[in-house]
């Protein structure tokens, strides 16, 4: 029996079976390289918008109501010792209430930032060793009122105490720097990485590649086999078409990244205005404090202004007509409106991943397609 000889007798093979060979091997090559490089900006999207909604964002919104809750803290104990409530419940309620809220945010700020970023870590062990020293010069003014009612020396403990929050290098001070050092460092990840606008091509291009080479196997199959359509790879272009769209859900997600990012801005600005609030109210009170014992006419002449705008400087400014503040529901509805954005763009991302799968027989559609036409020229020479 005499086997089959390729080519045309001269031991050449089938110049269309190279061609076709080629193609095939083109084909799964950029088929490999879409599902690789689409799976990675997918993964490495949505572990970017996961770590911004589980670290950046909320580190940022715990900070900023620490920020406020301390500074409503000392204007209730200010109050207090005014009213002459501190005689029968020392700082007061509210004082608890708030200090309160602000170890719980400062723990979860903490657990927030991990100990991965360790400057931040450290300053936060900072204020946490300062709010120590806080709540203690509060209490030394509680002890000494209760002993000889409201003295010159449970003012200057109060007097102390709120120096400790609203000095150049105070609790206030190390919290407004550890918000900005967070609000770069999520800047930082919507900006770059896998979030940047060059991670775009990383899929863009190989999916463009792989569609003209599809597009191109077809127009030469056609021409070469009179074959008006190829369904194998008719429908892996049809696959490709929902793999881009998948992918681009890494798109929707920095999107959503971005608005959860506007709608923190919001937020902090919503808390800024309790927070002045709050500022303007106690301080006022504690000044009303200080002249009890320190009256103008007897040449004493001493502010608050002296450590809210630095030492030495004690001259007083005008205030500005001061704007309503946000209410607490408009505060925690915005916060809200920031989580859910986060989640849904990490929600887009998990989407991602099931169109994906969903698309990943390209591979067999290719092969399947090219198949026949390369069998057919086997043993034959065209």
């Amino acid at each position: 029996m005499t086997a089959p000889v390729a080519g045309d007798g001269t031991g050449r093979p089938s110049t269309t079976r190279r061609t076709l060979l080629r193609l095939l091997g083109c084909l799964l090559g950029a088929t490999v390289l879409v599902l690789a490089s689409s799976l990675a900006v997918v993964w490495g999207t949505h572990r970017t918008a996961e770590t911004v909604r589980t670290r950046s964002l909320p580190s940022v919104m715990e900070l900023s109501a620490v920020r406020t809750a301390l500074v409503r803290a000392d204007t209730a104990a200010i109050d207090s010792f005014r009213t002459g409530q501190a005689r029968l419940a020392g700082p007061g309620e509210e004082y608890q209430n708030q200090i309160a809220a602000a170890s719980q945010s400062l723990a979860q700020a903490a657990e927030d930032i991990g100990s991965a970023a360790d400057t931040s870590s450290r300053q936060l062990q900072v204020v946490e060793g300062l709010l120590v020293r806080y709540n203690d010069l509060v209490g030394q003014a509680y002890a000494h009122y209760g002993k000889d009612g409201r003295d010159g020396l449970s003012t200057a403990y109060l007097w102390y105490a709120s120096r400790l929050l609203h000095s150049a290098d105070g609790i206030l001070a190390q919290l407004d720097s550890l918000i900005a050092a967070e609000t770069a460092a999520l800047e930082t990840r919507l900006s770059s990485g896998w979030l940047s606008p060059a991670a775009t091509l990383v899929w863009v291009l190989p999916v463009l590649l792989l569609l003209l080479l599809l597009v191109g196997t077809q127009v030469f199959l056609r021409r070469r086999f009179r074959r008006a359509v190829n369904w194998g790879l008719a429908t892996a272009t049809a696959l490709l078409a929902v793999l881009a769209a998948g992918t681009s859900f890494a798109l929707v997600s920095k999107a959503q990244l971005a608005d959860a990012e506007e709608e923190l801005s919001q937020v902090r600005r919503l808390s800024g205005e309790q927070f002045s609030a709050a500022d303007r109210e106690g301080m006022s009170a504690l000044d009303g404090l200080v002249t009890e014992f320190c009256p103008p006419d007897r040449g004493c002449d001493i502010t608050s202004e002296i450590f809210r705008t630095g030492l030495g400087s004690a001259a007083p400014s005008s205030p500005a007509p001061a704007p309503t503040p946000a209410s607490d529901r408009a505060v925690l509805e915005g916060a809200q409106e920031v989580t859910g954005q986060a989640a849904a763009a990490t929600s887009a991302t998990s989407g991602a991943f099931v169109v994906l799968l969903l698309a990943s027989p390209i591979v067999l559609l290719v092969w399947w397609g090219l198949r026949p036409r390369i069998e057919e020229y086997r043993y034959r020479s065209r």
